[in-house]
């Protein structure tokens, strides 16, 4: 894990002493925040590149959402940087190879 910024305490929310739960309800700045950034769908052709609109990855939607804080002012523009320049390549993955479907029982 790298540091990317420094973030006020009152952009978090912190549970009571003792208590949490699960829940799906965003709390607090950075929350609220991710909750605004949709989340990437399934991919179309997951060994095709990424081009950050009709297919994108985790670490795409990560960069929007710095960008998002940053914006918001939760967090320093330094973040986009340090997080960009830890980013795997667009092609990264696409040196797999397709397998045919398999014909038969299954096995």
């Amino acid at each position: 894990m790298w540091p990317i910024s420094e973030v006020d305490s009152a952009h978090i929310f912190d549970w009571p002493e003792g208590r949490c739960s699960i829940r799906t309800d965003p709390k607090g700045d950075l929350e609220i925040a991710a909750a605004q950034v949709p989340a990437p769908g399934i991919s179309r052709d997951f060994m095709a590149p990424v081009d950050d609109t009709t297919n994108r990855r985790c670490q795409e939607w990560t960069m929007e959402y710095v960008r998002h804080l940053v914006a918001k002012g939760c967090i320093g523009a330094e973040a986009i940087e340090i997080v960009q320049s830890k980013r795997d390549s667009p092609t990264h993955g696409n040196g797999l190879r397709r397998v045919a479907p398999q014909l038969g029982n299954g096995c």
